[in-house]
Parts: structure tokens; C-alpha cells; sequence
């Protein structure tokens, strides 16, 4: 048995559990909630809402094919330079 003259605080515990969130089940459900809500709903205030739903979707779309030619652009670059240095 070791002698101590300090004690070590323990670490501090909690009870984090993650929530799992589906952004397009939530679109779709939102989409579906829209489309049996419509007959109520004013008309162009339903096609501003899909609109909007479509562009965000189309954005997010542009914004991923960007990132992947900039992904690409950057290893071609990467390649030819490795290639230059060693090889040339």
C-alpha cells in the first residue's frame, strides 16, 4: 500500500447520449406534412415553401460538386509534384 500525500481528484462522469438526427427524413416528412396541408393552405404560399425546399436541396448539391473538383484539382496538383520532384 503506497503512501499519498495528495489526492487525485477523480475524473467528472456525465450521461451524454447522442441524438441521432436524419435531415432528410425531416425534409421529407416536412415535405409530406406540406403536400396533405395544401388543401388548406393558400396555394402560392405552398409553391414559395417547395421553392424553397428545391433551392436549398439544388445548393447543397452545387456546394458538394465544388468541393469535389476542388478535391481533385488539389491531387492532380499533388500528383504531378510528387511525380516532378521524384521522378524528373
Amino acid at each position: 500500500m503506497a503512501l499519498t500525500f495528495f489526492k487525485t481528484p477523480k475524473n467528472k462522469q456525465f450521461n451524454y447520449r447522442p441524438v441521432y438526427w436524419d435531415k432528410a427524413k425531416e425534409e421529407r416528412d416536412k415535405r409530406l406534412k406540406t403536400a396533405f396541408e395544401e388543401k388548406d393552405k393558400d396555394y402560392s404560399e405552398a409553391l414559395r415553401e417547395r421553392m424553397d425546399m428545391r433551392w436549398r436541396r439544388g445548393a447543397l448539391n452545387r456546394t458538394r460538386r465544388n468541393t469535389n473538383i476542388r478535391f481533385l484539382a488539389v491531387l492532380i496538383f499533388m500528383v504531378l509534384l510528387f511525380y516532378y520532384i521524384f521522378f524528373h
